[in-house]
């Protein structure tokens, strides 16, 4: 008897705290088998690879990077001891550029990560007032709120409203073209030369391959939108377009994390559905898109070079959406594939926390996996 209210008790802590999608499901567009290179597959020994990682909506600082970049040598089978980044400020943008090339076991790798939060964290501070918990950027002398609210409530609107989605407020209004501008140069400082330090790490020495280093983007949720209306825009710019198309053509695995691609692009729309740019100066609906057929007409790489794009969701984010079956996909002419994902437990079938719902692909050892490993896994890969 007793041990079956054991068994009874353990089945119901299983059916009431469960992970729906602990083993992923993918989909695609084309409906192809919907399978991905990781990024190992991309490494050689004879050549560096390019990888550029973006964060997404909520206040981070040095310790995003170094996570992000030890979670990718993890997945890639190396050791986190040897990462030392090096940080230099992007010109006087208020970027911050956190990078260090590696020897990893596949081959070398530069690793660059760009740190853009510190452009929207003055302007959040104007929401400071309302958060019951202070965040850490807020002023030292900022009075308490003074009304009560229940704990998830209050979780959710100091994290997710007043430190997360306020960086997508601010992004989509005037501040919109000052940050672009600033990625734009950081973009250029982190991958612009074509091998991420300006020097190939060959084994033994030995010079530049010629043909230009692949380069893989790992973005998470604003951050996806940023990075490519950057790229959009440096392509349109006359000094700048052949570089920034040349940073478009060495892309070939774009992964997102949390993306919010189909949400943002409702700010580009027309309330007739319209979607045309209405002038140089506007950004596109989908900037991937504009940058494939911007690269037809200006010839600058071959037709075939168009990314890969992953997206990694998690249907209990609030602030994700899946690409292949939505509006946003279906003029799309890149391969997409979605990956959709559990970050956190689902309670009783009612409730997944929404902040880890939204911030821990990162931390995800599955997502990790696929990043490094893609699907179906390299052989030998993260050994």
């Amino acid at each position: 008897m007793k041990r079956t209210l054991v068994l009874s008790a353990t089945l119901a802590c299983l059916v009431a705290c469960s992970s729906p999608y602990r083993t992923p499901v993918l989909d695609a567009t084309p409906a192809t088998l919907p399978t991905f290179a990781g990024v190992a597959s991309l490494l050689k020994p004879e050549r560096a690879l390019d990888v550029l990682l973006v964060h997404g909506i909520c206040t981070q600082d040095e310790s995003w990077a170094r996570e992000s970049v030890e979670q990718l040598v993890t997945g890639l089978g190396g050791d986190t001891a040897q990462v030392a980044l090096s940080r230099s400020d992007v010109g006087d943008t208020g970027i911050v550029l956190y990078r260090q090339s590696l020897s990893l076991a596949g081959g070398p790798v530069n690793i660059n990560a760009l740190l853009w939060s510190p452009l929207t964290t003055p302007l959040k501070a104007e929401l400071c007032y309302d958060q019951s918990n202070k965040s850490a950027t807020c002023p030292a002398d900022q009075p308490a709120y003074p009304y009560k609210r229940a704990a998830l409530n209050r979780a959710l609107k100091d994290k997710l409203l007043d430190d997360c989605l306020s960086d997508a407020v601010i992004y989509q209004g005037k501040a919109r073209e000052a940050i672009s501008q600033r990625m734009q140069t950081a973009i250029l400082q982190a991958v612009g030369g074509g091998n991420g330090t300006g020097a190939a790490l060959v084994p033994g020495g030995g010079q530049v391959p010629p043909e230009p280093l692949p380069l893989v983007l790992i973005t998470d949720s604003l951050g996806s939108k940023v990075t490519f209306d950057a790229l959009f825009r440096l392509s349109g710019t006359p000094a700048q377009s052949v570089t920034a198309l040349q940073v478009f053509n060495r892309t070939s695995l774009v992964f997102m994390r949390a993306n919010q691609l189909p949400l943002l692009r409702l700010a580009e729309m027309d309330l007739d559905g319209s979607m045309a740019p209405r002038g140089p100066n506007d950004f596109p609906a989908d900037p991937i898109q504009a940058l494939v057929e911007r690269n037809r007409v200006q010839g600058v790489g071959k037709p075939t070079n168009v990314p890969t794009v992953v997206a990694f969701t998690d249907p209990n984010d609030v602030l994700a959406y899946t690409l292949v079956n939505s509006p946003f996909a279906a003029r799309a002419t890149y391969p997409i594939i979605d990956v959709v994902v559990s970050n956190a437990p689902t309670y009783l079938g009612l409730l997944e926390l929404p902040t880890s719902a939204h911030t821990d692909y990162p931390r995800n050892a599955t997502v990790q996996r696929l990043i490094a490993c893609g699907e179906p896994a390299l052989e030998g890969c993260g050994n």
